[in-house]
């Protein structure tokens, strides 16, 4: 790849850091904008986002503001003078005044098929959904929501049994494969886009604990995505004797009748009653547990009889 001169890369999560990588490597000068170090893990040790922790293994300049429309943001970032900004999974919207601050048009790296799937979650949405097809848009940034026109976009045929770290990773490998070549003429001059058709647009919401819980009344096949989709967080999850039970791989089945929802079929593997068809467990973790296979679960409890969601478990306070 050509020279592609002073780049400012926004990024946070691990979605950007194989672009990051190509992208280190041919332009001029590059800062790195990421969001600043959180406390992670149970000792809450202060760990740095995956964009920021390569950019400074690579030795490049690491910008992680707590707020990108700061004044401090702001003037760190102009004061670098870049000739184009490239944001990739950031988690802030970009303000206008950054927006108009390089000659080049500002762009956006999102992992779904624009107008699909725009907002915080693009990968669990498409695979929630049920879509057939996931991939890469490159947009230009506008001050509105993933709502800019569209320079190229990339599709990746889906087998149905993707988990969104799984899609996630092969989307980011994708990008660092075909956006480098568009960054190539991005540096050239200015780069054709047609605009997105706003009337066909969805939105995925960021997800919250409470979006994991199973309704065992809906179908099977929804069930199943919905486990896929919510990997690793908040995750899956539905109740036994008022404690959680996370459900970290199932299929679709075949179920029965006259059998209750929720209710935990005999043999294995495991089988939950669904409003159409069965949930096949594969590995659960129940609350306070590692998580395991699903059949040694089902053989450790003390009956036969089990009926899953019939409580949902207080929310901690605070």
């Amino acid at each position: 790849m050509a020279g592609i001169g002073r780049v400012a890369f926004l990024g946070t999560g691990a979605f950007g850091v194989p672009l990051l990588a190509s992208i280190a490597s041919e332009a001029d000068e590059l800062l790195v904008v990421s969001q600043p170090d959180r406390p992670a893990g149970r000792r809450l040790q202060l760990r740095a986002t995956p964009v920021a922790e390569f950019a400074r293994e690579a030795g490049a300049t690491v910008l992680t503001p707590r707020r990108l429309r700061s004044v401090e943001a702001t003037h760190a970032i102009r004061d670098f003078a870049p000739d184009g900004l490239v944001l990739v999974a950031y988690g802030q919207m970009v303000p206008r005044e950054l927006l108009g601050l390089a000659d080049r048009q500002p762009l956006n790296v999102h992992p779904s098929l624009l107008p699909r799937h725009r907002g915080a979650a693009p990968v669990a949405g498409t695979i929630m959904s049920g879509d057939p097809d996931g991939g890469v848009t490159l947009m230009v940034m506008t001050p509105e929501l993933d709502a800019g026109p569209i320079v190229e976009q990339w599709s990746v045929p889906l087998s149905g049994r993707e988990t969104t770290p799984e899609l996630e990773s092969r989307l980011a490998d994708l990008a660092a494969d075909v956006v480098p070549g568009v960054l190539e003429q991005w540096a050239a001059g200015p780069i054709a886009v047609r605009e997105q058709d706003h009337g066909d647009a969805t939105y995925v919401h960021q997800f919250t604990r409470e979006d994991g819980w199973i309704d065992w009344h809906r179908a099977a096949p929804e069930i199943d995505r919905q486990v896929r989709a919510l990997q690793p967080w908040p995750g899956a999850w539905s109740t036994i004797d008022g404690r959680r039970l996370h459900i970290r791989r199932a299929r679709p089945v075949t179920g029965v009748d006259d059998v209750p929802i929720g209710a935990l079929l005999p043999g294995d593997p495991p089988c939950v009653a669904c409003g159409v068809g069965a949930l096949a467990l594969e590995v659960v973790q129940a609350e306070g547990r590692a998580a395991m296979p699903a059949d040694a679960w089902r053989h450790g409890l003390d009956r036969e009889h089990v009926l899953l969601g019939a409580g949902r478990p207080a929310e901690p306070a605070g």
